[in-house]
């Protein structure tokens, strides 16, 4: 009996000692094999498609992919410290804003949006346009602009610009030409009544339509939180996320590391637009901030924020919104427009959620991304996206306009998931 315990107690120790040399031993961490990613994005800059750019992926929490390529100047590397006109990615950020606000207490997501900004009150909806001197006739409108409809792009508020016709024509007569980046001279509040003194492009609710809503939900954040957007967004975003090069304007000693815009020659040579309209986050600090466009960025803080969204509200500076609130986030909005055809695209399993798009299950298989991918863009030609079920994040940065090769980012995301494998 004496041999046995003795024998138990050996092989006890035997074992201790095993697994305890087994947990010194470290873990090897196998990156994935990145270099199709960087040819592919090689040959585009090499053949002139585009300037260059910032990429930047993370799985599972750990970053794959973060490189720069491409000359922004003849003799000035892109890299990876950039700061990029992240435009419509900003819209994201306000979402935040409000969710905030929201768990709060602050605010409803149905609230009628002139219990905040009152000339809302009287907006109406397009109805005739005299195409002499653009002078147009309205309509009343029915029911409220609510803050979900803002959230949604279903309020009736557009852009112009990207409308054309009456429309177009009626939004520059109601003084909006360029709205949605800056706006020298006024208050974000400012910014927003004069939104809502312009006509409607349809009754709230009725469709879905692009335009300037989540810069009408920037001054409700100014409004409830009774600070600036810009201020609200350092104190209660960017500060606890660590997102240090986030901004509307930046101070001189970024200035250089701003990436200058691109576009195209007749001939589809690339060539620098030194147009003093993208000259805005080099500007004096201005009290009109636009919550759907008008921030810069680099790859590396946007990739936080979006790892944030992925881990449900979670940061290293701590709980930016709550899970519940990230998850409602991500929740489809308008299936009821899908279903009629007036939903943000003809492509089943293609919606929206609260402020960006949203791959549904009825999407599975159309591309590389699986349902409950969230995701949305910018005018410069920036990306983002969040896949939940892989746990996997992307941004990629350009700042070219216009581009005239979406199939570089059709092609570039199943590169990015077969290196998983």
């Amino acid at each position: 009996m004496k041999k046995l315990l003795l024998l138990i107690s050996a092989l006890l120790l035997l074992s201790f000692a095993s697994s305890t040399v087994r947990a010194q031993i470290p873990t090897e961490v196998k990156m994935p094999d990145v270099s199709k990613i960087d040819a592919f994005i090689q040959e585009y800059v090499d053949k002139g498609m585009i300037p260059g750019g910032t990429f930047y992926a993370a799985h599972k929490g750990e970053v794959i992919y973060h490189k720069s390529f491409g000359n922004k100047y003849p003799e000035t590397e892109f890299t990876n410290s950039d700061i990029y006109r992240i435009a419509s990615m900003t819209k994201a950020i306000t979402t935040v804003a409000i969710m905030q606000l929201y768990e709060q207490g602050k605010l409803k997501l149905d609230d009628p949006v002139e219990k905040y900004i009152p000339a809302f009150a009287e907006t109406s909806v397009l109805d005739k346009l005299n195409p002499v001197d653009s002078s147009f006739t309205t309509v009343p409108r029915v029911g409220s602009i609510t803050l979900r409809q803002l959230l949604t792009h279903t309020s009736g508020i557009y852009y112009g610009q990207f409308e054309g016709g009456d429309r177009q024509a009626a939004h520059s007569k109601s003084g909006l030409d360029n709205f949605g980046l800056a706006a020298p001279g006024m208050n974000t509040i400012q910014m927003a009544g004069l939104i809502a003194k312009a006509p409607l492009g349809h009754q709230p609710g009725a469709q879905w339509t692009y335009g300037l809503s989540m810069d009408i939900l920037g001054a409700v954040v100014e409004v409830i939180s009774e600070k600036s957007l810009d201020d609200y967004f350092d104190q209660h975003i960017f500060e606890p996320i660590g997102m240090q090069n986030t901004a509307f304007n930046l101070p001189e000693t970024k200035h250089s590391r701003i990436v200058p815009v691109y576009t195209y020659d007749e001939t589809g040579k690339l060539l620098m637009d030194k147009s003093d309209l993208w000259m805005y986050p080099t500007l004096p600090d201005e009290d009109c901030h636009f919550g759907g466009g008008g921030l810069v960025c680099t790859a590396e803080d946007y990739g936080m924020f979006v790892q944030m969204l992925l881990e449900k509200g979670k940061s290293k500076g701590g709980q930016i919104i709550s899970r519940h609130s990230a998850e409602l986030m991500t929740t489809e909005q308008i299936a009821h427009l899908n279903m009629q055809g007036k939903g943000m695209a003809p492509i089943p399993g293609m919606s929206f959620c609260l402020g960006h798009a949203l791959i549904t299950p009825v999407g599975a298989g159309i591309g590389p991304h699986k349902p409950g991918t969230y995701s949305w863009g910018g005018y410069f030609n920036s990306k983002w996206w969040v896949d939940q079920e892989e746990k996997l994040v992307f941004v990629g940065m350009t700042n070219v306009l216009p581009f005239p090769y979406p199939e570089f980012w059709d092609k570039l995301y199943p590169i990015i998931y077969a290196t998983l494998d």
